[in-house]
């Protein structure tokens, strides 16, 4: 049974760039996933969107990774050599309750940090894109707003990880978790057994079955 510091479940685009992020230090990292491949759960029917932070509530772990994350991709996606475009995001509002809507989203994003957050009217909006509807009374504008493909942002960082030493488990359906002397054996459906001092769950649509089997069920 391989013995590990950490042991990463899910290999999606989040449990890959936390598996990149942590091979840079001294660490036995595994990454592990039910798949074949990583991308194959909820990261592959990502919208690939770099929300601004304009959506999530202020003073909520959301708001504050929100923001961070949008001013970071561009460079983590540099350094990776993942495709970017900052192209900005408009939300578009048809009647006087949409425009109190945007409004609200506005003030939200301005007390969440998002930068360059302006209401738009009239000829502003087609300015910036011309192909929307003439029925359009305003529209909020997020300058920061970005894509980027979802699969080449998780396979460069699950092979950034790689390249530092992490190690990949494809095909492991973890049945089992249990707890002895401060460690964790991970055990597979197949009856595959690792060791690993912590255990961070990035199992997205599965996260909760995995929380149970550490006894949370909140």
């Amino acid at each position: 049974m391989r013995n590990y510091d950490v042991a990463i479940i899910g290999a999606g685009v989040t449990g890959c760039a936390i598996a990149r992020h942590l091979s840079r230090f001294r660490l036995k990292v595994a990454l592990i996933d039910a798949a074949e491949d990583v991308a194959t759960g909820a990261s592959r029917a990502n919208s690939a969107i770099v929300h601004a932070g304009f959506d999530a509530m202020p003073g909520t772990k959301k708001s504050r990774f929100n923001v961070e994350g949008s001013r970071m991709m561009e460079e983590t996606c540099s350094l990776l050599g993942v495709g970017y475009r900052r192209n900005g995001s408009l939300v578009a509002a048809f009647s006087d309750e949409d425009c109190l809507t945007l409004k609200k989203l506005y003030e939200r994003g301005i007390e969440n940090g998002v930068e360059g957050l302006r209401i738009l009217e009239g000829e502003e909006i087609f300015r910036i894109e011309k192909n929307l509807s003439r029925k359009i009374k305003k529209a909020l504008y997020a300058p920061t707003g970005a894509v980027v493909c979802p699969y080449e942002l998780t396979i460069e960082a699950a092979g950034g990880a790689m390249d530092n030493g992490a190690r990949l488990m494809r095909s492991f359906e973890v049945g089992k978790i249990d707890r002895t002397d401060g460690t964790f054996v991970i055990t597979a459906a197949d009856g595959r057994k690792i060791q690993s001092r912590f255990v961070i769950n990035c199992a997205g649509l599965y996260s909760d079955k995995i929380a149970r089997m550490v006894g949370d069920d909140s």
